[in-house]
């Protein structure tokens, strides 16, 4: 089954809730984010969150040394042409040198420059227990803010939940782009990734209001009639294939 990312660029805040709860009910894995911690912060967790980061630039740094080791003029990007110009060995090597420089940096003032809210105060038992129940990590993400990243299957009861969140009433302008509330509390999250068969079909990022979608024809023959709303779906069907 082939997917190509379609644009979204065209579509109103109700278009794109659509093709968010779309993915939902189609996909099998999701991913979100809370905005804060709902639960206490102990030096535990906050030091397997600054080791998980730190383990991530190690890596990052690692790939650019490798790349450098490797340099192949003929797999050079078009928009690292277009940055640098002539790419030689040399002057890739000075620009990798740079980027492991801001790595370093990063590195460096990673345990002094960070951001923790903590806000469990009114958080229901119920939402408790279903956030809990989708495997919540403490993590800063491609962030210094700490927060809670949950990744899990998506089972029927989850989709329902999900469907059942503002993503299914008037979506905020601002705030659609995979964030939504849920539950009694209500409950917080963003950054929404759907999955389906090992493949990403949905992947937002919700404060630089970015959205993109990936589907295939096999898609849009269920597409059309999602929410027996056939007349909406072909509307938004023809904006994502034109």
């Amino acid at each position: 089954m082939k997917r190509n990312v379609m644009f979204v660029g065209s579509l109103t805040a109700e278009e794109r809730a659509t093709v968010m709860r779309f993915a939902i009910e189609i996909g099998d894995e999701a991913k979100i984010r809370t905005n804060c911690l709902l639960r206490p912060l102990d030096g535990a967790l906050l030091e397997n969150a600054f080791k998980e980061k730190e383990k991530e630039i190690s890596k990052r740094e690692k790939a650019y040394v490798d790349s450098v080791k490797n340099f192949d003029p003929k797999t050079v990007s078009s928009s690292l042409r277009d940055y640098l110009g002539e790419v030689t060995e040399d002057s890739y090597a000075k620009y990798v040198a740079s980027l492991i420089k801001q790595e370093e940096e990063v590195k460096e003032h990673l345990r002094k420059s960070y951001s923790v809210t903590v806000d469990y105060a009114y958080l229901s038992k119920n939402d408790a227990a279903f956030h809990n129940s989708l495997s919540p990590r403490v993590t800063f993400g491609y962030s210094n803010e700490l927060h809670e990243e949950c990744s899990f299957a998506l089972t029927r009861e989850r989709k329902d939940a999900l469907l059942d969140s503002s993503l299914g009433s008037d979506p905020d302008e601002q705030m659609d782009y995979g964030a939504f509330y849920l539950g009694e509390t209500p409950l917080y999250y963003e950054d929404l990734e759907v999955k389906a068969g090992g493949e990403t079909i949905l992947s937002t990022v919700s404060h630089e209001q970015i959205l993109d979608l990936w589907l295939s024809k096999e898609d849009f023959v269920k597409f059309v009639d999602f929410e027996l709303n056939k007349k909406r779906n072909r509307k938004i069907a023809e904006k994502l294939l034109s």
